[in-house]
């Protein structure tokens, strides 16, 4: 799907995801990394000419180290600078393979799980690309 594609392509270039490894709909929860989980799309508006505003959500989970509270807090600010990133990238607009770019936002960022020795958290945070296409 094109849209997934131009969402990796994006997120390949955010600084603050620059040192994880990058996967699609998997997440490793014993070594740090990242993935983009796509949760569904929807039509939120068309026209009569059959033009159609989409809405693609996804979530980005990042895996990180969190044996200690200095860790956790450097995890909380990972959090802060990626949502940070997504709005700088939504005020300058998203290049897209086959739509025409709208809007991007991001929300809810927080830490969801952790493995089974509490080494390493899952911080996500949920998604949204609202493009155009005929």
């Amino acid at each position: 799907m094109a849209v997934l594609n131009d969402i990796r392509a994006l997120f390949a270039q955010c600084p603050a995801l620059k040192d994880l490894e990058a996967r699609t709909d998997k997440l490793e929860t014993d070594a740090e990394g990242y993935s983009i989980l796509p949760t569904g799309s929807a039509i939120i508006a068309q026209d009569m000419t059959g033009a159609a505003t989409w809405q693609y959500n996804f979530v980005i989970a990042a895996t990180r180290m969190s044996d200690d509270d200095m860790m956790r807090l450097d995890n909380c600010n990972f959090l802060e600078r990626l949502l940070d990133w997504v709005q700088e990238q939504d005020r300058k607009g998203v290049p897209l393979t086959d739509a025409e770019f709208v809007r991007i936002t991001a929300s809810d960022g927080g830490i969801s799980e952790w493995d089974e020795s509490y080494t390493y958290g899952v911080y996500k945070i949920e998604g949204a690309l609202i493009y155009e296409k005929e």
